[in-house]
């Protein structure tokens, strides 16, 4: 009761997150991937073709608490996304010492366009966001506190990540770039702690490489060739990534983070501080902007062969409302925390979240508004299928499937069905 009196601003935040998520997640029928790992966690094992086992595993644990429904499955989701919330706070909090831009960076997170989707549909990225964040807090406690204990729970963490979604690996470059070009922390790269560290996500990750090695490394070939092959050179591809991106977070909080990455890493090696932060803050800002800047970098070069989804680099974005949040609080190279300082600029990302946040919301809810072409899906599932059939039409999907199952099954060939996708 102390804690909830003293951050009582978190857990309203928290609630009415949670309320709001409920409601979309008990609208629209479960969609081909949530099918999937509802599937999986019926079928527990330590790995499958497309992805590692933790979010099956997840599942598997609400829906043997709370029954199987549609809302049980999504409830994983859910209570993720509110974890993540709280981790988010936590940084903030951590750095910036005053609670103001702590539920500033939380509420960021909390509207932006992707927490809406991935904060309810349930998702390989769910867990992977919320591991993401927290191996992020234990690093930045490891590494800028000294406090190396705090390297075990990093490792776990990322063990955790790695048993999640291959993205994970984006991390450890992150963490070795800084301490490789920060002087004042490079020393840490002789210490054991990391290497240690390292070696324990490994063995948390090694169930699912022993699966892999088991059956013909079927996971690391999907997800570093099979899903690869076909794609060409192509100079729209960045393009895509980075509207994606802008779509992901919403135009102005995108626009705002790129600025707040390249204010902080200026004003940080022009000076050892920030002003208005003590050297550890300051130090832990530009530890996130690594964290946060390697992936989003990564996948420019990444995508001239590759279409990057929207939703490839969703892990960033809880360091990165951390970072907006700071640069928000930024006035004349001073971070002054008690009073808001960037007003027009928070608002502005408040109405850019709104104005991608609040349509998808309405449309999920009264999905009726929508013309019926654009929410069912003739006979089956094909690639040309309007984007809104990719979450409501799979209802229809699974009965005529169920017609074709009826049918085939009275003939002396039976039935066999295909997809060219997995889920």
């Amino acid at each position: 009761m102390t804690i909830i009196k003293n951050h009582r601003a978190l857990f309203i935040l928290l609630f009415f997150s949670f309320i709001l998520h409920s409601i979309l997640a008990l609208v629209p029928p479960i969609n081909g991937d949530e099918a999937t790992f509802w599937e999986w966690s019926r079928h527990l094992a330590l790995g499958y073709y497309a992805h590692p086992p933790m979010t099956s595993w997840l599942i598997a644990l609400v829906t043997g608490i709370f029954g199987i429904f549609k809302y049980s499955v999504r409830l994983t989701s859910i209570l993720l996304h509110l974890g993540t919330i709280v981790f988010v706070y936590l940084i903030a909090l951590d750095i910036l010492r005053e609670k103001k831009p702590a539920l500033t960076s939380a509420l960021i997170y909390a509207l932006m366009p992707l927490s809406i989707i991935l904060g309810t549909v349930i998702a390989t990225d769910s867990n992977l966001i919320l591991c993401f964040t927290a191996a992020s807090y234990f690093v930045k406690k490891a590494i800028i506190d000294e406090k190396k204990n705090y390297w075990y729970w990093a490792a776990i963490a990322c063990g955790l990540m790695l048993l999640t979604k291959f993205m994970a690996f984006l991390f450890f470059p992150g963490v070795f770039l800084f301490l490789l070009v920060n002087r004042d922390y490079r020393k840490q790269i002789l210490q054991k702690e990391p290497y240690l560290a390292f070696l324990l996500s490994f063995l948390v990750f090694s169930p699912h490489i022993y699966w892999n090695a088991t059956h013909k490394w079927l996971t690391f070939q999907f997800n570093f060739f099979v899903r690869h092959q076909d794609q060409e050179f192509n100079l729209i591809n960045p393009l895509t990534y980075i509207a994606g991106q802008m779509l992901a977070a919403s135009p102005v909080v995108f626009i705002v983070l790129i600025i707040a990455l390249i204010t902080i890493v200026i004003r940080k090696y022009r000076t050892p501080a920030i002003g208005g932060l003590s050297q550890q803050s300051a130090d832990a800002l530009l530890l996130f902007t690594y964290l946060t800047g390697f992936p989003l970098l990564f996948y420019i070069p990444t995508s001239f062969r590759s279409e990057i989804g929207a939703h490839w680099a969703a892990f960033i974005y809880p360091t990165a409302s951390v970072l907006v949040a700071a640069f928000l609080y930024l006035d004349r190279g001073k971070i002054q925390t008690q009073v808001l300082q960037k007003t027009k600029t928070f608002w502005a990302c408040l109405i850019s979240m709104a104005l991608i946040s609040i349509p998808i919301y309405i449309i999920v809810v009264f999905p009726r508004i929508l013309p019926d072409r654009m929410i069912y899906t003739p006979k089956v599932y094909t690639k040309k299928a309007p984007i809104g059939s990719h979450y409501f039409g799979w209802e229809e999907i699974g009965n005529r499937i169920d017609e074709l199952k009826t049918e085939w099954s009275k003939r002396p060939e039976g039935l066999f069905f295909t997809s060219s996708d997995y889920s």
